[in-house]
């Protein structure tokens, strides 16, 4: 199968992350990945396959220019991926998104949780303020559990082209769909799962499997000028003992 990552790269900072998510991208051995960076900045790294220099006045903005990407590829690849590119994609993420998707019903797609970690432990920064687990959305298929999750921010997205397919036929990809609280830069992700037509569920019996790094790790304590959201492990084992009872 053939995949399409496409990731977002501002500045100079966090280019030591990117050579990380492209090293573990063009590591995987069930798949053939091509990546694209777009970047406001160039890039040498030899298994980039094509880096995208953009200039834009906003570059809030330049995330959504990653769907522009996709939307020009979509009959090219099975698979398509966004990320930022400080997230770690690994390749059982895109192995449980298509067993997932082939026992799904089409109205529900499957997504990730991030995570953080130090020397205290594990932390969720998705997990603060308003988000929590929907205790009430619990569905099995294929023997497994999913549930809800209300924040459906996480940097990334999975689809597959049948995926890409559907939600293009209800919005023009390459733009914001419909207003939402979540800001531009998070919209490029949020968008998929409000408004694609298919429910945001998280494998909770098989959880570990669907967490995804944050490697900079800078939301547990509100580094490099970030709020400081988190929850600690401890909340996120207690929430999910209750959505696996």
């Amino acid at each position: 199968m053939k995949i399409l990552a496409v990731l977002v790269n501002y500045g100079t900072e966090q280019l030591k992350y990117l050579e990380q998510v492209v090293d573990s991208l063009k590591s995987f051995t069930k798949y053939e990945v091509t990546v694209v960076v777009n970047s406001n900045i160039p890039i040498i790294n030899p298994k980039i396959d094509l880096v995208n220099v953009i200039e834009l006045n906003n570059y809030q903005l330049l995330p959504l220019t990653c769907r522009q990407v996709i939307w020009d590829h979509k009959d090219d690849f099975d698979v398509f991926i966004f990320g930022e590119n400080d997230h770690l994609f690994l390749e059982h993420h895109v192995d449980k998104h298509l067993e997932y998707t082939s026992f799904l019903p089409e109205d529900r797609i499957t997504g990730l949780i991030q995570y953080e970690e130090n020397e205290t432990g594990r932390y969720y920064p998705a997990y603060h303020w308003i988000y929590e687990w929907d205790f009430n959305s619990v569905e099995e298929y294929g023997g497994k559990k999913f549930a809800h999750f209300t924040n459906l921010h996480q940097a990334t997205f999975i689809i597959t082209k049948e995926q890409l397919h559907k939600i293009g036929a209800r919005y023009n990809f390459t733009q914001f769909f419909e207003p939402s609280g979540y800001s531009e830069k998070c919209k490029v992700n949020t968008d998929i799962y409000q408004f694609g037509g298919m429910k945001k569920l998280i494998c909770v019996s098989e959880f570990e499997d669907n967490l995804i790094h944050h490697l900079p790790n800078i939301y547990i304590n509100g580094d490099a000028g970030r709020a400081k959201q988190r929850s600690d492990e401890q909340r996120m084992k207690d929430s999910l003992n209750m959505l696996l009872s």
